[in-house]
């Protein structure tokens, strides 16, 4: 609640530049789509490489459904998720038979393919040219136009898809995933149907991705092939590993910090400097940290508990 009331209140109170707020609503836009990502491999142990297709399908789908039939974005929205949990779908099947590097490389596939999907089939995607043009938000009248009124949308979008989550994690189907993680032989021999739920898992991950992409549509109003590449794929993965894997608070650290990692590494005099740079985070959380950024807060939250109950025993010490 104090994190939320910190958001909330943050622009008001901090001036930003308008690229600076813009780096900020991308970065919450990957938010959404790290928490999805992190159920599916945090929570339930499945890997996938072609996570963008899904972010890029959803923002294909709502680009073409407001700039052509100028739909209400709830109606974008909920389209966009449908479809991309209906695809997430049919990508959990392979899962069904593949693990591992095979389900990996899979997946990767599928990303590879869509990525030329998005470039080719142009009555869809406008091709290289992309889609322009795309209707803002509305409620009630009132058009999310500004970077600061479309800070505050996709919060309210982190905050159900926060909700969302950790009701589903602390639900039957989330320990059934954590279970399939821990072990799938396991699993199994407690009853769980380890093929539903990995196809649960990729068909709310995909789900998630879904939502993402109909906000990045709503925050560029322009979409561009170029911008769900292999690259954002892997960038999600780095994510949800140095923010924390079966996180999701890490899944909101490690979004914002690696959105806005590239925007202050820029005055680094080296070619590719944000890539090597994730490339060796990724080497040091593995090696040092395997639960990320939000297992040193932990541990620092850990310590500083240990030290006020140790002052207050000292308290009530004196004072018997």
């Amino acid at each position: 609640m104090i994190v939320l009331l910190i958001a909330i209140i943050f622009p008001n109170i901090v001036p930003l530049k308008t690229s600076t707020i813009t780096l900020i609503n991308l970065g919450g836009i990957f938010v959404i789509a790290a928490i999805g990502y992190n159920i599916l491999l945090g929570y339930g142990g499945q890997i996938s490489l072609g996570h963008a297709a899904f972010i890029g399908l959803g923002a294909y789908i709502t680009a073409n459904l407001s700039i052509r039939f100028n739909v209400h974005f709830i109606i974008a929205l909920v389209i966009s998720i449908l479809v991309t949990a209906i695809l997430g779908f049919i990508l959990g099947l392979p899962a069904l038979r593949l693990e591992g590097n095979y389900l990996a490389i899979a997946t990767l596939g599928f990303g590879v393919a869509f990525e030329h999907v998005f470039m080719e089939f142009e009555k869809f995607t406008g091709g290289f040219s992309g889609l322009k043009g795309i209707n803002p938000p509305k409620i009630l009248g009132y058009a999310f136009k500004t970077r600061i009124s479309m800070y505050y949308f996709i919060l309210f979008f982190i905050v159900i898809a926060v909700i969302i989550a950790k009701n589903l994690i602390n639900s039957k189907t989330g320990r059934a995933l954590m279970a399939l993680r821990d072990s799938e032989i396991a699993a199994s021999s407690l009853g769980v149907n380890t093929a539903k739920y990995k196809t649960i898992a990729f068909v709310i991950s995909a789900a998630y991705a879904g939502a993402a992409g109909s906000l990045f549509a709503y925050l560029y109003r322009q979409v561009y092939p170029q911008s769900f590449g292999m690259a954002v794929s892997l960038n999600l993965l780095a994510m949800i590993v140095i923010g924390g894997l079966s996180s999701i608070s890490g899944s909101i650290i490690g979004a914002m910090f690696m959105t806005m990692l590239p925007e202050y590494i820029k005055a680094i005099p080296i070619k590719n400097g944000a890539t090597i740079i994730t490339g060796i985070l990724l080497i040091l959380t593995v090696r040092y940290c395997p639960y990320g950024i939000n297992q040193i807060i932990q541990a620092i939250k850990g310590k500083l508990s240990m030290k006020s109950s140790k002052s207050n025993a000292s308290i009530q010490g004196k004072e018997a």
